[in-house]
Parts: C-alpha cells; structure tokens; sequence
C-alpha cells in the first residue's frame, strides 16, 4: 500500500474517532449545522397550495431545500437531482 493512501486511511480513522465538538475544531471556516437548515415540509408550509396537496411527510421531513454555499454544510451525503439519469447519458 502506498504512503497516501496509509496517511488517508490513518486520518479517516482519526476523524471517524472524534466527537463532534472536536472536529468542529478542525474546521477551516464557517459551517452550516443540520439543525440550522429546514426540511421541505417546514421551509413554506404556511401556502395554501401545500394544504391542498397530499404530501408524503415521511420524506418531506427528510428533504432540505438549501441555498447558499454547500461546501460549508455539515451534512454527510449531498444529493443533487441532475435533468437526465447518469445511466441515460452512458453509451456502452
């Protein structure tokens, strides 16, 4: 095994080992906590339209609406829909 990849490993390891008060001490910048941004069925759930339509609260209380800069989220996993499938642009 390479020298990078030992030193990735190694830090990956140290990382999955702290809390979360300590790696918030490793952080470069700013971050935007989860808690701080609103799942979809809270971000405008005062509009005549969502009380009309039947929603799935299950994943509305799952799903965020976010504007403003992701890099400085403190989430695990970014899901972007993209316009077509990554599977329908592929050409085998």
């Amino acid at each position: 095994m390479s020298k990078k990849k030992k030193e990735w490993r190694a830090e990956k390891e140290r990382l999955l080992g702290l809390g979360l008060e300590d790696r918030r001490k490793d952080y470069r910048g700013n971050y935007v906590p989860l808690d701080a941004i609103s799942t979809w069925a809270n971000h405008d759930s005062n509009t005549a339209a969502e009380e009309e339509e039947q929603k799935s609260f299950s994943l509305a209380d799952k799903v965020s609406l976010y504007k403003g800069d992701i890099t400085t989220l403190e989430v695990d996993a970014i899901v972007n829909a993209g316009e077509f499938a990554v599977s329908d642009q592929l050409q085998f």
